[in-house]
C-alpha cells in the first residue's frame, strides 16, 4: 500500500515509545538526528507524537529535534505531546517534588502552560470541552489512564483546555477532583494531553485525527501496516539507543510467574524488578510487568526496557487502589506473556490489618491468592547484613505459615567487602533450611541522588542501565527462571488469613524469645 500520510514518533533516551499503542498510527521514528529517510522530519511528516517518559528530566530533546518540532508547529502541521511530551511542549515544569525549592525545567513554549507536582495514577474518564485536531466532538466522554507526577496545570491566555478528567484519587488520596488533562494552542494544531491510551480506546479521537489529516480507511490500513513493521523493529531493542537486541524468543507452554515483595519500602523492589525484566527480555522471554496497587509508576522503568504497554491488568487492585482483581489480572496477562513479574506494594504485610476496605488489602493476600512463587528483596543498608538476615528468616516463616510460596531471597544494598565464602555458604544453608534459595546479592550502589530515585526526577535511561547491569552481575538469572512457576490460583479466606496473622503477633508478643532462658527480675 502507498503511504500518503506519515506520523512520526520521538525515539530518544527517556522516551516511552511502547507505553501505549498510540492508536497504531506512528509510521516513522524521529531519533537524535531529527531526520526521516535522510530528510528533515518536518519535511516528511504530517504529524508528530512526543510520548511520555522522562524527556524533561533527561533533557534528551536536543536542538536538532527541537527545531523540527517547532517547524512543524509553526507550519500548521500537527504535534501531539503526551504526559512528559506535553511538558516538552509547555513553558516550564517544576520537577522539584520533595524539594524545598522549585526545580524548574524549561519547555519549548508552544503551549502556554506551566506544571507543578500533582500525582494521579487512575484509570479515568474525561470530557471533551473544546475543539482541536485531536478533539472535534465536544461533549463526548473519553477514557484512558493517568500516570504522572507533575499534573497541576496553570494555563495562560494563548492556550485552551480541551479535556477535563474526573479523577478519583489525587496525591494518593481517595478524594475526587476534576483536572485539566488536555490543552491546545489557539489554532488547535499543537496539543498536549495527560491521558495515556486516549488514541487506543476512543474511536472519536481516531476519527478526529483522520479528519484533520484528510485520511480515508485505505490510508489508515497503510498506516497500520507500516506501524506493525515499526513495532517489530523497536521492540527488538532492550531500552533505547542501547544497541542491545533481544535474543531469539523463548517459548513457554505455560507462563511463569514471579512475585517480588520486600520487608519494607525503600528496599529496592523497583530497581530489582527493572533489572530482572531487562535481563529476561534480553534472553528472549516475552515479559509482562504488573504492579500490586494503583501506583503504576513503579512499573514504568521495567516497561522502558521491555517495550511493553500498560494494560488494564497492569495494576492489581488492593482495597480502593488498583485496577483489576488479582486472578483476573494474571489470567488476562497470561494471554500476552510467558513470564510475568509482579511487584508488590510497600511491605509484604502492609494493609493486612486494615478492615475498612474490600479484600485483598496486602501483597501477602495477593501472593496467597495467586499461589505465586514469591521472592523477598531485603535491604541490608540500615541494620547491616546480620540484622537483615534475622529479619528475613523470621519473615519467611510467617509468610509460609500464611500460605505464601516463598521461594527466594535477594539481598540488596549490601556491603560486600567483608563477605567470605564461609559466610555466603552459611547464609545459603540457613535459607535452604526454610526451603528458600539465595538468588544473589546486590552491592550497595550510589543511587540516592535525584534522577536515580523513582518518582523524583527519574531519568529512565540512567536508572534502567544501572539496574540491568547490577542485576546481571549480581543475580543468578538462570536460577530465577527456575524458581519462577506457573500461578496456582486458590480461593483464600481473607478473614481466616488475617486472624492467623493476628494470632502470630499475639503469640510472638507473649513469647518474645522462644527457646531461650528468660531471667525474671
Amino acid at each position: 500500500m502507498t503511504l500518503h500520510t506519515r506520523i512520526g514518533l520521538i525515539y530518544l533516551p527517556g522516551a516511552l515509545p511502547c507505553f501505549e499503542d498510540f492508536g497504531n498510527l506512528p509510521t516513522d521514528l524521529v531519533c537524535a538526528d531529527a531526520k526521516v529517510d535522510g530528510k528533515s522530519a518536518s519535511e516528511v511528516l504530517d504529524m508528530l507524537i512526543i510520548p511520555g517518559g522522562s524527556l524533561v528530566e533527561s533533557q534528551s530533546v536536543n536542538p536538532a529535534v527541537t527545531r523540527e518540532i517547532i517547524k512543524m508547529a509553526e507550519s500548521g502541521k500537527y504535534v501531539l505531546g503526551i504526559c512528559s511530551g506535553f511538558q516538552v511542549l509547555a513553558k516550564e515544569t517544576d520537577v522539584g517534588r520533595l524539594s524545598t525549592i522549585p526545580v524548574k525545567r524549561e519547555g519549548l513554549g508552544l503551549l502556554d502552560a506551566e506544571f507543578k507536582p500533582l500525582i494521579c495514577t487512575d484509570r479515568v474518564t474525561a470530557d471533551i470541552v473544546d475543539k482541536s485536531f485531536l478533539t472535534r466532538e465536544v461533549g463526548k466522554q473519553v477514557t484512558g489512564f493517568h500516570c504522572h507526577t507533575y499534573g497541576e496545570i496553570k494555563l495562560h491566555g494563548d492556550s485552551k483546555p480541551i479535556l477535563i478528567t474526573h479523577a478519583k484519587h489525587v496525591n494518593y488520596f481517595g478524594k475526587g477532583k476534576d483536572l485539566i488533562s488536555g490543552v491546545a494552542n489557539k489554532s488547535g494544531n499543537v496539543v498536549g494531553i495527560f491521558i495515556h491510551g486516549l488514541l487506543d480506546n476512543n474511536p472519536t479521537i481516531t476519527q478526529s485525527i483522520m479528519s484533520s489529516l484528510d485520511m480515508n480507511q485505505t490510508d489508515l490500513a497503510a498506516i497500520k501496516a507500516a506501524n506493525a513493521k515499526l513495532l517489530e523493529n523497536i521492540k527488538g531493542e532492550v531500552g533505547i539507543s542501547t544497541g542491545i537486541r533481544q535474543q531469539p524468543p523463548i517459548k513457554e507452554k505455560v507462563p511463569k510467574l514471579l512475585l517480588v515483595t520486600a520487608l519494607g519500602s525503600g528496599s529496592g523492589k523497583t530497581f530489582v524488578v527493572t533489572g530482572i525484566a531487562g535481563a529476561l527480555k534480553k534472553r528472549g522471554y516475552k515479559v509482562g510487568v504488573i504492579k500490586v496497587g494503583g501506583d503504576i509508576r513503579d512499573a514504568v522503568p521495567s516497561l522502558y526496557l521491555i517495550k511493553e504497554p500498560v494494560k488494564e491488568y497492569s495494576s492489581i487492585a488492593v482495597g480502593q487502589s488498583g485496577w483489576m482483581p488479582p486472578e483476573q489480572a494474571i489470567k488476562e496477562a497470561s494471554k500476552d506473556y510467558n513470564f510475568l513479574l509482579v511487584e508488590g506494594a510497600m511491605n509484604a504485610f502492609t494493609g493486612l490489618l486494615n478492615d475498612k476496605y474490600k479484600r485483598p488489602m496486602s501483597t501477602v493476600e495477593v501472593a496467597a491468592t495467586l499461589g505465586a512463587s514469591t521472592v523477598l528483596v531485603v535491604a541490608c543498608d540500615q541494620e547491616g547484613l546480620e540484622g537483615a538476615l534475622l529479619d528475613t528468616l523470621s519473615n519467611i516463616v510467617v509468610l509460609q505459615s500464611l500460605g505464601v510460596n516463598t521461594t527466594g531471597v535477594i539481598l540488596n544494598k549490601l556491603h560486600v567487602s567483608y563477605l567470605t565464602k564461609e559466610t555466603v555458604a552459611m547464609m545459603q544453608q540457613a535459607f535452604a533450611k526454610v526451603g528458600v534459595q539465595l538468588l544473589g546479592m546486590v552491592p550497595r550502589l550510589n543511587l540516592e541522588h535525584r534522577g536515580m530515585i523513582p518518582e523524583i526526577e527519574i531519568r529512565y535511561e540512567d536508572f534502567c542501565a544501572q539496574a540491568i547491569k547490577a542485576i546481571e552481575k549480581s543475580l543468578n538469572i538462570d536460577l530465577i527462571t527456575k524458581v519462577a512457576a506457573p500461578p496456582k490460583p486458590a480461593k483464600i479466606d481473607y478473614d481466616a488469613l488475617t486472624a492467623k496473622f493476628k494470632n502470630l503477633i499475639t503469640h510472638y508478643s507473649l513469647n518474645p524469645s522462644q527457646g531461650g532462658n528468660q531471667e525474671k527480675c
